[in-house]
């Protein structure tokens, strides 16, 4: 009798630590990974305006990897393939955070259950990265021997300081290379920007000037 309460008590034991979580992290087999799906009330549009929902096999993603709860909320993220980028891969571990996700059910009683899932993310392609106002000048050609008149670009961005939509030439200078000049201070001076609304950028063989023209 002694014997069969000593076997009982060990099988609880073993099964209380199997419950606590105190397992190794070890990542699943690949079988045993699903796709994520994000719930409703969850747009990463306006959640993660910078990146875009990718396919897991683009390499140009980053693939983050993460358990979802039977809650939907996810823990445990990490990078499952890299970009290459840095600030890609943390901005797409943020992304996961902010999101929830619909969760995995028991096949027999549809209750849910923790997964391991995965998404991908990317850069959006009006995702911008942050370059110093003052290195917009740096990309202005000299005047040709006749001079060049000023050309004009206009860049509008959201709420978040985000581009919401490329920089397009307002009024071009007849010179190619100085109408190529404004795009590229745009898309420099806009991150830089804390405010949403539209930037007039002007740029001349001086250098180049912004202001909230519409």
């Amino acid at each position: 009798m002694a014997v069969r309460l000593l076997n009982r008590a060990a099988a609880l034991l073993l099964t209380l630590a199997a419950s606590s979580g105190t397992a190794p992290a070890a990542a699943p087999a690949p079988s045993e990974i699903r796709d994520a799906e994000i719930a409703m009330g969850f747009d990463p549009r306006g959640r993660c305006p910078e990146l875009v929902h990718a396919d897991s096999q683009d390499r140009s993603a980053t693939l983050v990897l993460f358990i979802v709860g039977p809650t939907g909320v996810p823990a445990r993220a990490s990078v499952r393939s890299s970009s290459g980028s840095s600030s890609l891969d943390q901005a797409a571990l943020d992304c996961v955070a902010r999101l929830r996700y619909l969760p995995a059910v028991h096949a027999g009683d549809g209750n849910p259950m923790d997964s391991w899932q995965e998404i991908a993310w990317k850069w959006g392609r009006f995702h911008s990265e942050a370059a110093p106002a003052t290195a917009a000048p740096a990309t202005i050609p000299a005047a040709g021997a006749g001079g060049t008149a000023a050309a004009e670009a206009r860049v509008c961005l959201d709420a978040h300081g985000v581009l919401s939509q490329p920089p397009v030439v307002t009024h071009s200078s007849g010179d190619a290379r100085m109408d190529s000049a404004a795009l590229n201070a745009a898309r420099s001076v806009a991150p830089a920007s804390a405010h949403g609304g539209c930037l007039r950028i002007t740029v001349t063989p001086e250098g180049a000037s912004h202001d909230g023209g519409r």
